[in-house]
């Protein structure tokens, strides 16, 4: 008997949802070390929690292979046969990749595959860099394993060629009638006014379970939809907008300058790090580990610590930018990948350049990551240094030369500029795939463990450089600033939108320094950000025009912090916080002392992500 239509799409329907399934236990197995930690029950859950977003999933794929059929209902042609082979051939191979690119994905930023990971690979060298051989060997194997096998049961168990199919004009009429309702019924989630959004499967507590109910393909589909939306529309509309622009203008007013001067010199040499993934967790005075960061903490003693500090953002592009211009980082959008709006931005560098500094940066690895080579070939940077640079016989590993190597080669290069100077390192060990010259000092920290222990070899690589760098001739007029682009995970294990796992690392440190401030800590929320404002102010410039940066050494400057994560954003003030997804309407975690601080806490942080989402548009 000929094969009916209807059952030839129940079938591939069917495939999908399976499929689906298939790709979450893999991404189950792939983290079970998770699972353990996870109430089994739940994990057993998920699979039927899951079903409701795999069916609109499945239900998007299935309105091409319903077109198909329909035509080939009324009209013979090999042609469609070929046409829906392939379409599901393309469709299972680029679902898997999805799936298999963003196990380790998770892995390292605890997200689901989104615009953001995507838009990454239009520096498909920076992935081969910074993932492990065993990561990209598994990756093919996976890929290629997992595709070929889907593909085989597809063409065994689902594939009909639909030149077999018994034309039958009646149930192609029934079936032109009722299966459309069907999959925009699916698509969209049932007959609810509200369509279906990937937290209806959220059921847990627990945000690795959720995670793992939402369907992968669905959210990198409405990730990149959403994006791209986003370019010229503002998602984060709350409140009038003269409402929003009054409390943003009260949070940066101050009542006079009353700055605190901690240097005995407005002029110093600057030396700037920017601390690869640091974690405040990394550091025993800022309430992290002992014996990670021994060096870090002996210079704390003779510095300045901003004890709460917050990264903006969690990927270097975003964290570099805050540092230097003092730009806050955004959900949906990077501005720094964007030639038009970051050439608008200010940026320390510049400023210091019309003040007679010598300006340089160097790296160890490949500045077109993320385009932050556009930000500072922008900026006109005197001396640029980056992985390709640097000398063939010396050592370099997976993502770029080793810390060591390059703190060295810095130091030879810092000796040779003209005084003053604005000199930028950026380290690169503690990054994925962590293969620093070194032993491993810790074993323990679960998953983090490589991380801990190349954040111990970048800390030692500092101590060598400072203890070199005190026998130089300019070293006593120099300010050095150390801070994190971004934070990372933890053995803690916080949640990546969580404002513990936002806490970084913040630290002035110098003979330039004024003894009655060295070893003070100063303890109002603050973001790295504000580091523009503070050390413009400290050397007697002008900074009006770091909109976003306030000086952290005027008492009267607010104490508050924003960061971004994707969809939503995180608010902290001195006694309270929220941490709010935009996308999907939800209060994360929240902490207020009292009501009346509860709405305006809330009023502040909006209307702040509201007016900085605004100036993004502008631009």
């Amino acid at each position: 008997m000929a094969k009916r239509i209807p059952f030839i799409f129940l079938k591939q329907f069917l495939f999908w949802i399976l499929f689906f399934q298939l790709l979450r236990l893999i991404f189950l197995f792939y983290n079970f070390n998770e699972v353990l930690n996870t109430n089994f029950i739940e994990v057993l859950k998920v699979f039927w929690y899951s079903v409701y977003i795999d069916i609109s999933a499945s239900c998007y794929i299935l309105g091409f292979p319903f077109i198909v059929l329909l035509i080939e209902s009324l009209i013979r042609w090999r042609g469609f046969y070929i046409i829906n082979l392939w379409y599901s051939y393309l469709l299972i191979f680029t679902s898997v990749i999805i799936s298999i690119g963003e196990l380790p994905l998770y892995r390292e930023w605890h997200v689901k595959m989104n615009f953001k990971a995507i838009s990454y690979l239009s520096q498909p060298s920076e992935v081969f860099h910074t993932a492990k051989w065993s990561e990209l060997v598994f990756g093919f194997v996976a890929i290629f394993g997992i595709t070929a096998l889907v593909i085989y049961l597809y063409r065994k168990f689902v594939h009909v060629r639909f030149i077999l199919v018994k034309r039958n004009f009646i149930v192609s009429f029934l079936f032109l009638i009722t299966v459309p309702f069907l999959i925009i019924l699916g698509i969209r989630g049932g007959l609810h006014p509200i369509p279906l959004h990937q937290t209806d499967v959220y059921f847990s507590k627990n945000n690795f379970i959720n995670l793992t109910a939402v369907n992968s393909q669905w959210n990198v589909t409405a990730s990149v939809i959403k994006n791209m939306r986003y370019k010229n529309t503002n998602p984060f509309v709350f409140y009038d907008l003269e409402d929003a622009k009054t409390t943003v203008d009260s949070l940066y007013s101050v009542e006079k300058d009353t700055t605190q001067l901690i240097l005995t010199t407005q002029k110093p040499n600057v030396v700037l790090i920017l601390l690869e993934s640091w974690s405040a967790d990394l550091i025993h005075s800022l309430g992290g580990y002992d014996s990670i960061s021994p060096n870090f903490e002996k210079m704390i003693s003779d510095g300045v610590l901003f004890t709460r500090t917050y990264s903006s953002g969690s990927l270097s592009d975003q964290g570099i930018p805050a540092v230097l211009s003092g730009s806050p980082t955004l959900s949906y959008v990077i501005i720094v990948n964007q030639l038009d709006k970051y050439v608008k931005l200010p940026c320390i560098a510049h400023d210091l350049q019309q003040q007679g500094y010598h300006t340089s940066f160097i790296y160890g690895g490949q500045l077109s990551y993320g385009n932050i080579k556009g930000l500072i070939y922008y900026n006109k940077f005197d001396d640029i240094f980056e992985g390709k640079d640097f000398p063939s016989y010396i050592p370099q590993g997976r993502l770029g030369v080793h810390d060591q190597y390059m703190l060295q080669t810095w130091l030879g290069r810092i000796n040779k500029y003209p005084l003053p100077f604005f000199a930028v390192a950026f380290t690169l060990s503690s990054h994925n795939p962590y293969d620093q010259p070194f032993p491993e000092i810790f074993h323990w920290g679960g998953d983090a463990r490589n991380f801990i222990n190349s954040a111990y070899y970048t800390d030692s690589c500092l101590g060598d450089f400072f203890r070199k760098a005190k026998t130089q001739k300019w070293y006593n007029n120099t300010l050095f600033i150390l801070v994190a682009d971004h934070s990372h995970n933890s053995p803690r294990n916080w949640m990546i939108y969580s404002p513990e796992y936002r806490h970084i690392p913040m630290l002035l440190f110098g003979n330039v320094i004024k003894p009655e401030f060295r070893g003070k800590k100063f303890e109002m929320p603050c973001s790295q950000t504000d580091l523009s404002a503070t050390l413009l102010a400290q050397l007697g410039l002008k900074h009006e025009k770091y909109r976003w940066s306030k000086n952290l050494f005027n008492p009267y400057s607010k104490p508050f912090s924003y960061y971004a994560f994707d969809g939503g954003l995180g608010w902290v003030e001195t006694d309270n916080y929220f941490v709010f997804d935009q996308s999907q309407n939800i209060y994360y975690e929240v902490k207020y002392t009292s009501a009346t601080d509860s709405a305006k806490v809330n009023h502040n942080g909006k209307s702040y992500v509201e007016m900085l989402f605004k100036e993004y548009l502008e631009y």
